[in-house]
């Protein structure tokens, strides 16, 4: 695999992800509709707060009162940083990391099946697979959590697959690699937990 089929990847993915944004002016739907909500708090510099009543799971006492007491904030973290990014409080500016995850996705997914099975075919089918995803496909240029946990979920699949740059147990001078891939491979898992309300998982 060489980095023109990475980059064929990552451009239809993305163009497939603005094309779809392109019928999504607006959340839709509950869960994004709260990050969304919840994130143009954050960029407006009013922190991790409610205006509203969203469910009684947190037994809120007030209006304002605490966010993200029932789901976690990494999705309007990254709806924030878009929104503080272009300098506006629209959708479409909250989106934008999720478009850009949308598009990375199909590349990683095509190097974790390249580095898994050698195959260039394959690989290419599984970034095809991850561009038209289906299911999910709408779900990715919202903001919720579903591209942000697949990109996760391939960055840590990455770290554990065989890398034809390292062997398989280090040299010497390699054995930093020991300690910084089980810190890698943790802060992924933190950074999962904090776009999902998946308690032990």
């Amino acid at each position: 695999m060489t980095l023109r089929y990475y980059t064929f990847l990552f451009i239809l993915g993305l163009s497939g992800a603005l094309l779809l944004s392109a019928f999504q002016p607006a959340p839709g739907y509950m869960d994004s509709e709260y990050y969304f909500a919840t994130a143009m708090r954050i960029a407006g510099g009013k922190g991790f707060s409610e205006p509203f009543l969203w469910n009684y799971l947190d037994d809120p006492q007030n209006i304002p009162h605490p966010s993200h007491a029932y789901w976690m904030p990494l999705t309007s973290l990254l709806a924030a940083a878009g929104m503080r990014v272009f300098g506006t409080f629209t959708y479409l500016a909250a989106q934008s990391g999720f478009l850009l995850l949308a598009g990375l996705i199909s590349p990683l997914t095509a190097l974790l099946s390249y580095r898994l099975n050698r195959d260039r075919f394959l690989a290419i089918l599984s970034g095809l697979l991850a561009v038209f995803s289906v299911f999910y496909l709408p779900f990715l240029v919202v903001t919720d959590t579903f591209a942000i946990y697949m990109l996760l979920g391939v960055l840590f699949f990455l770290l554990l697959s065989p890398s034809p740059t390292l062997p398989r147990t280090p040299a010497p001078g390699l054995k930093h690699h020991r300690f910084f891939l089980p810190l890698l491979l943790g802060l992924i898992a933190g950074l999962m937990h904090l776009s999902r309300a998946d308690g032990v998982l």
